[in-house]
């Protein structure tokens, strides 16, 4: 079948988002139905070569069940991602709703102290919002943490985008468990190996960082940078750590909340008063974290959980244990907070939530399913073939390029994974770059690239007030992008020609 029409689905759906006249949702549907009608294509060409027009119809009806069976395929799998969507909104409005309030921030007056609290709400307290909840949390947090250090507006606004950074956990890893699922890896090895990658992602954020807050009027001694640059090694250590030994699904959460409770450990309150308040406010975090982590870890709990209540319709394609699902561990949290609502308040709450997630929920459905119809094609593996006879050895230095345009495009890693990640497996495909390595470069590429997509843009320039001021945020946030995918290429690089 030509490469053309194998690789329609998937032009047509990146030409639809190019145009920004339609919707992310729309361009996913419109680039499914085209990749369920390239495979039944496939399937019809691949019947004996003596059939005719005729003979092709007339099977027709025996195709569909083919079809049938790879769509229910990636319903599934999408359903993963999905359960996570809807039960970590639910989550976070139930959280927004209580009426336990956090005690005002404390006014950094001195440079150091200025500087120390953008690095905690832009690298840490951020970064960890965004990893627990997602859909663009942590943003949120960064710029309400920011606002009071009277910080030149679009510059606050480019800071607060370093709180996408650990995007590939964003959510507990929604779009990086999608992308494991789709290529037949386990979620702890794909987690393990973006993972490690941060350890030359991070340190490169931290040039753009300092030029930022350089920019922003706030100056960096010798000594500060190295204590950041300590301080993200240490944060790509423990993301490592947590995805290898604990749970991938916990790799940004508990890397940035151990980092938290070191950089801030003085400024914790000591009275036992204050504690109370403290636990009053973040228990949910706490309960979340901690019933997950039990449940990987501690015996016989660990070993129960796996083996109870699991979900497995298509015989051992991506298992869901329902009693160690974050989706599971997000909804009964918020059904504790939501009981403890004044009465009458708990339904105007969460119907709203489920409400925001249909959207979402439904773009990340017809992504995955664009993605299960085209490697069922054959389409994934024909542009591979075609780019390498193209580009020759070079052909693998385009993974983190087409990670970082299809974030950008998409602003959610769960639709770049969706759309790119068989496509880039098959272009590691006999350059000497492992499948798993091209995975995770889709992965940390895609994700952190999602954080210049407009609607990141629009939504750091409202949260902060400002009109017309999107142009400007975006020239100051662009160098992120750019080293991030640059730390890449030369990872790439370096395989491909040293190793």
């Amino acid at each position: 079948m030509p490469l053309t029409l194998h690789l329609l689905p998937l032009a047509a759906t990146v030409a639809l988002l190019v145009s920004r006249r339609v919707s992310m949702l729309t361009a996913g549907t419109a680039g499914m139905a085209l990749a369920a009608g390239v495979l039944m294509a496939a399937l019809m060409v691949a019947q004996p070569s003596g059939a005719t027009a005729p003979d092709w119809l007339a099977q027709l009806p025996g195709l569909l069940p083919a079809v049938a069976l790879k769509a229910g395929e990636g319903a599934w799998l999408a359903w993963h991602a999905m359960s996570i969507i809807a039960a970590g909104l639910l989550f976070h409005r139930a959280f927004e709703a209580r009426a336990v309030k956090a005690e005002a921030q404390v006014e950094a007056k001195t440079p150091a102290e200025r500087r120390r609290a953008v690095f905690v709400a832009c690298l840490l307290a951020g970064p960890f919002a965004e990893s627990v909840t997602g859909f663009g949390v942590g943003l949120v947090v960064a710029l309400a943490m920011l606002r009071p250090l009277n910080l030149p507006p679009a510059h606050a606004a480019a800071l607060g985008l370093f709180s996408q950074m650990l995007a590939p956990w964003g959510a507990l890893g929604v779009g990086t468990r999608v992308g494991a699922e789709l290529i037949g890896v386990s979620f702890t090895e794909l987690g393990t190996a973006s993972a490690a990658l941060m350890v030359v992602v991070l340190p490169s954020l931290l040039l753009v960082f300092w030029r930022l807050i350089h920019g922003a009027g706030l100056t960096s001694s010798l000594s500060d940078r190295a204590r950041d640059l300590a301080l993200m090694l240490a944060l790509a250590g423990l993301l490592w750590l947590t995805n290898r030994f604990v749970a991938p699904e916990l790799g940004g959460g508990l890397a940035t909340a151990v980092l938290l409770l070191a950089v801030e450990a003085r400024r914790l309150p000591r009275d036992a008063a204050g504690l109370s308040r403290l636990l009053a406010l973040l228990w949910p975090y706490v309960v979340l974290v901690g019933g997950l982590m039990a449940t990987r870890l501690v015996p016989p709990l660990s070993g129960w959980t796996a083996d109870r209540l699991v979900l497995d319709p298509f015989g051992g394609l991506a298992p869901m244990p329902l009693l160690r699902h974050p989706s599971t561990w997000l909804v009964a949290i918020a059904l504790v907070m939501l009981a403890g609502l004044p009465r009458g308040r708990a339904l105007p709450v969460a119907v709203p939530a489920l409400r925001a997630a249909l959207v979402p929920m439904a773009a990340t459905l017809v992504f995955v399913e664009l993605a299960a119809f085209m490697a069922a094609s054959g389409g994934a593996a024909a542009f591979g073939q075609a780019w390498q006879a193209v580009a020759g050895s070079a052909a693998v230095l385009a993974v983190p390029v087409l990670g970082a345009a299809t974030g950008m495009l998409t602003g959610s890693n769960t639709a770049s994974n969706a759309l790119m990640m068989h496509i880039q497996v098959n272009l590691a495909s006999g350059s000497g770059l492992p499948l798993i390595a091209a995975a995770a470069i889709q992965v940390v590429a895609g994700s952190v690239c999602t954080l210049l997509t407009p609607g990141r843009i629009v939504l750091a320039s409202s949260l902060l007030g400002l009109t017309k001021a999107e142009s400007a945020i975006y020239r100051l946030a662009l160098p992120i992008g750019v080293a991030s995918t640059a730390s890449l290429l030369l990872v790439v690089t370096a395989w491909v020609w040293l190793v």
